[in-house]
């Protein structure tokens, strides 16, 4: 668990966090390894170091949360969360997020090509990996389509494509399934 007690040290150097954040982020992770032990987070280790968190109201933020990728910045809606949505949730889908990204990129959404497959697919991870206690569900639709396409591609195809950035591995699958029909 040599990574996890690099992103340990690396959290415990950000000041930008709170203490109670940093535990609560350390340990979804601690579970999302448990679960995705081959998944490469040199990406999440070194986008930890200058994370910061900062509160959006609701008129720009119309979800519970929302990480900005290029910033480096997870905008919590407290409106939102404080009254509508399961925490440990939000913060799993949002760290999923942070695993999936890079300056230009969220998992295989290339310039808002996919967005809503992607946003379904990490409600599909978020939904796994800790459930959902909200009575209001968050991306239903998008995961409901999510669902539907990794049926057809494979979840094996879409998880690597999503942690590796590869829209065009997507592409080809999506492609390739639709040749076999």
């Amino acid at each position: 668990m040599e990574i996890i007690d690099a992103i340990a040290k690396t959290l415990d150097m950000n000041g930008n966090l709170s203490m109670e954040f940093k535990t609560d982020l350390l340990e979804l992770i601690k579970l999302f390894v448990t679960k995705y032990p081959n998944v490469d987070l040199t990406n999440l280790n070194n986008r930890l170091s200058t994370l910061k968190v900062e509160k959006i109201g609701k008129f720009l933020c119309k979800d519970a949360s929302m990480y900005d990728n290029a910033k480096n910045i997870l905008y919590i809606n407290n409106d939102k969360l404080d009254n509508e949505c399961d925490g440990k949730h939000i913060l799993m889908f949002e760290l999923l997020n942070i695993i999936s990204s890079t300056d230009t990129q969220k998992g295989f959404d290339r310039d808002g090509e996919f967005e809503a497959l992607n946003i379904g697919f990490t409600e599909m991870l978020a939904n796994d990996l800790v459930g959902n206690e909200s009575d209001t569900p968050l991306h239903e639709e998008q995961a409901l389509q999510t669902n539907l396409v990794s049926s057809i591609i494979g979840v094996d195809v879409m998880q690597q494509a999503y942690f590796t950035n590869d829209t065009d591995l997507l592409i080809k699958s999506i492609q390739s399934a639709e040749v076999q029909k």
